[in-house]
């Protein structure tokens, strides 16, 4: 099984997906299965944490910022983010997000690209980043 796992992923995770399907124990690769389920959760994590690091990138640019051009990009940014975190998280992953970090790596970003005066620590909670906008009703 080790050889299959290391020579064709795709039919691996077929030969395994159908060992669990008919309750097959002997069939099953525990080793690699362990590695797998685990490199899952961490991907969403990873997922969950990087549409983190570019919401708080384009709220510091919404919030901190003067530019006015940019500023619809910024919100469908945002949104985007938000979206795409509302349909990954779940308790687990909101247990394990690393806000400071997150705020850290964007926040360097923006620096790079605007010389803003932005905190060093981060303004907001999670939730406050999970906090829509408005819609603009012009």
């Amino acid at each position: 099984m080790t050889n299959l796992y290391e020579t064709d992923f795709f039919e691996w995770t077929q030969v395994q997906a159908k060992a669990l399907d008919e309750h097959n124990i002997e069939a099953l690769d525990w080793n690699h299965l362990k590695e797998e389920i685990e490199d899952l959760g961490n991907e969403k994590l990873n997922a969950v944490n990087s549409f983190l690091k570019r919401l708080i990138e384009h709220r510091l640019k919404l919030d901190y910022s003067q530019e006015i051009y940019p500023r619809n990009h910024w919100l469908k940014e945002v949104d985007n983010c938000q979206d795409e975190i509302e349909y990954r998280i779940t308790k687990a992953i909101l247990n394990k997000l690393d806000l400071p970090k997150q705020y850290e790596r964007a926040r360097r970003i923006v620096l790079r690209e605007y010389k803003l005066d932005i905190p060093k620590k981060c303004p907001y909670t999670f939730d406050e980043l999970m906090t829509r906008y408005p819609l603009d009703n012009n």
